[in-house]
């Protein structure tokens, strides 16, 4: 038994190599989405073992574009594919994910591009679609939304949050229907999303905060962590302190997270810094914490 069905679309597999055999068998075309921040040596690795093969930036020509060095890559997927098999050994956590598709590339390419951002109650955010344990957990829950997210691939291979391998499935009733690009951001995340998330925020609000603070332009002023802590298991905890705090919002976070680099594990000292005021009620005012931060933010490398 090569697959578990955990829902109509959705299914555990337990043999990644034989899904990839049948997408091959009926003739679609496969592709490797690679985030090259899933381990140190990935793009490196990429680069090593497939140098021929055509590589594509995700964020090429979409709203994200001024990310290019954090872009994920895309190539098409071969039998034997060398950079597959590093992948499956080393495991690096949201490496990814393998599209198949009948469509052409860059109907896929720009169905993607369309949801890099996404829609909610606050500003729009950067939704990482190319994170496949993302896109198992959406579906799991929410099978109705697989059609919307799939889009033209005909089928997603990807590791799960639980170290395992699952497939996603779209059969479209017409699959030789024209498919709309919608104007990026499109896609809304609701209550609903909020819920599938609802464990593991931290860790999804982290990996969208380092994105910004690394982005192509990072702020020269913001030290890294001190010791040898990552930045990404600093940014977690840090997020999970201010989730404790009461603050919710990702752009309230990330100044959190801005402010905790540069005064240090001690913010927000209320004592030392009288101004952060907002952090003492029993119940925080997000709005006058966010503006409390943005004054602290100024005063450069103060440690409390």
């Amino acid at each position: 038994m090569h697959e578990l069905r955990m829902n109509e679309v959705v299914r555990q597999v337990f043999d990644p190599k034989a899904v990839l055999e049948e997408i091959r068998n009926k003739g679609w075309s496969a592709w490797l989405v690679l985030d090259p921040g899933c381990h140190p040596d990935a793009l490196a690795r990429l680069y090593a073992l497939e140098p021929d093969t055509k590589k594509t930036l995700l964020f090429l020509d979409s709203r994200l574009e001024h990310m290019h060095e954090l872009s994920p890559r895309i190539l098409p997927v071969t039998p034997g594919s060398l950079i597959l098999d590093w992948l499956e050994e080393h495991d690096p956590r949201g490496w990814g994910m393998v599209v198949a598709s009948d469509a052409p590339i860059e109907d896929v390419l720009a169905h993607l591009r369309s949801l890099l951002l996404v829609k909610t109650e606050g500003k729009n955010l950067i939704f990482r679609i190319w994170d496949g344990r993302i896109l198992e957990r959406i579906c799991a829950a929410m099978p109705e939304e697989a059609p919307l997210l799939l889009g033209p691939a005909r089928l997603v291979l990807t590791r799960t949050s639980a170290e395992g391998w699952a497939r996603i499935d779209h059969a479209p009733e017409n699959p030789d229907a024209p498919r709309p690009v919608h104007p990026c951001p499109w896609y809304i995340f609701g209550a609903r999303h909020a819920e599938v998330f609802r464990v593991g925020r931290a860790q999804i609000l982290a990996r969208n905060i380092v994105f910004s603070l690394c982005g192509p332009t990072p702020d020269a002023s913001l030290p890294l962590p001190p010791g040898d802590e990552p930045l990404l298991a600093f940014t977690v905890r840090h997020v999970q302190r201010g989730l404790a705090l009461g603050l919710s919002s990702e752009q309230a976070l990330e100044l959190f997270i801005r402010c905790c680099l540069l005064h240090g594990e001690s913010f927000p000292d209320t004592e030392s810094i009288p101004a952060l005021k907002p952090f003492t009620a029993r119940i925080v005012n997000e709005d006058a914490a966010v503006a409390a931060m943005r004054n602290i933010c100024t005063q450069g490398g103060y440690r409390g």
